[in-house]
């Protein structure tokens, strides 16, 4: 299943999240499992915090004395208050000698010597910051006894620095200003392609009311101008050129024959031979539309496309016997389907020519009149039957009417899925 570039970026942008956020799981993991330095510290059992970090106290909670010994009860809580974890901690108090160990609970308790050692149990191991750790031992001793303070030693947990926490946090800030910044642009986009629409709306009515012109004075070529446009947009197209060029060329060949305007109907439509003068006045549109068109400098190309397309590609055309790549690439282009629909035309002076006869001139114009480069483009055009389409779609209906009238759906490229 293809995906369209929308949620191609999107699935992007989760991965890169979900990858940040493994990264910065793992990093917290390793941390927390990470052992640095021993900590040691001797506090005393009266809850006065003499560090930042663990602090302690003890209450005897029950005491009694038998015929020989003392015994009593004593509660322990030991605090974390630091920034730090500890790990595989020990604790030791000084007892008496002789000191027998009677009950324990919260923790592992033993006498070695005159020692009282405590160890963790599996749970409580670790002793994170703002843990605390709460647990009892009776004792017998012989003489009353109360511990005043307790070794405590252990393994710090955590990282030293945090470089690597501070990279996932800047890559994360990035990864934000990134997603933030593609739906912005999304957004913008959406509104540049509305206002796009709209100019291209605007373009196309004045197009519609110009062409409405041309037409009026030939009604033997009543939709030229649009078949020629969209022949040449599809060799365009087909050359690979770029959806603004494919575009450029549409337009274009639109306006190629903007300069009929200014030829005398009488000559525009005389069935028989045409005098010097008269051939001069038909080849001067091109100078005329080229005038007509020289202050549209926003669409690239239309003004020459309007000078030149009756330029020939060996130097013998006109107006200015411009010879092969001098002549601009849009202005061959549109000669090339300007040709081709003469061709194929029912005209005020002869029927039109059948497909193989069209061919074969078409052929024969190749690197003398039409650039060679071009015309296997026009040619597989017309044997894979596209030509046909576009003559289906610009056909008159059973009135004689064309009702001709051009939308943005017209343009190849952006409004054509180029």
């Amino acid at each position: 299943m293809k995906l369209d570039k929308t949620t191609e970026t999107l699935l992007i942008f989760m991965a890169a999240f979900v990858i940040l956020f493994t990264a910065y799981f793992v990093d917290r993991v390793c941390a927390d499992n990470n052992v640095s330095s021993e900590y040691t510290i001797d506090m005393t059992l009266t809850g006065a915090r003499l560090s930042d970090g663990v602090y302690a106290t003890v209450a005897k909670s029950g005491e009694g004395k038998a015929r020989n010994h003392y015994f009593a009860q004593f509660d322990f809580s030991i605090q974390n208050n630091g920034n730090i974890g500890i790990s595989n901690w020990t604790a030791t108090i000084d007892v008496p000698k002789g000191t027998e160990l009677s009950n324990f609970w919260g923790v592992e308790a033993d006498i070695e010597g005159d020692k009282l050692v405590f160890t963790p149990e599996f749970y409580n191991l670790s002793f994170s910051k703002n843990d605390k750790l709460d647990f009892g031992v009776v004792l017998n001793t012989g003489e009353s006894f109360y511990p005043s303070k307790i070794n405590f030693r252990g393994y710090k947990t955590g990282r030293n620095g945090n470089v690597f926490t501070n990279i996932i946090f800047v890559a994360f800030i990035i990864w934000a200003a990134l997603f933030v910044g593609f739906f912005v642009t999304r957004f913008n986009l959406k509104n540049y392609r509305e206002k796009q629409k709209n100019d291209v709306r605007v373009i196309l009515q004045s197009m519609n009311t110009f062409i409405s012109f041309i037409d009026a004075k030939d009604p033997y070529t009543r939709g030229h101008s649009r078949r020629v446009a969209m022949y040449a947009a599809e060799i365009a197209k087909r050359m690979r050129l770029t959806e603004d060029e494919v575009q450029n060329v549409y337009y274009a060949g639109l306006l190629h024959d903007a300069g009929k305007i200014s030829v005398p109907d009488a000559v525009l439509n005389k069935p028989g031979r045409l005098s010097d003068e008269e051939r001069k006045q038909i080849q001067d549109h091109t100078v005329a539309g080229g005038k007509m068109l020289k202050q549209m400098t926003s669409l690239r190309g239309i003004r020459e496309t309007a000078l030149y397309h009756h330029e020939r590609y060996d130097g013998d055309g006109y107006p200015e016997g411009l010879k092969g790549e001098s002549i601009p690439l849009y202005a061959r282009i549109v000669g090339v389907a300007d040709s081709y629909d003469a061709m194929s035309s029912n005209r005020v002076y002869r029927r039109h020519l059948n497909k193989d006869e069209i061919i074969e001139e078409i052929q024969k114009g190749s690197g003398t009149q039409f650039d060679p480069n071009i015309v296997p483009y026009m040619v597989d055009m017309i044997n894979d039957g596209y030509v046909n389409v576009v003559k289906m779609e610009t056909a008159e209906n059973d009135s004689g009417e064309n009702n001709f009238h051009l939308t943005e759906d017209d343009i190849p490229g952006v409004y054509m899925g180029f």
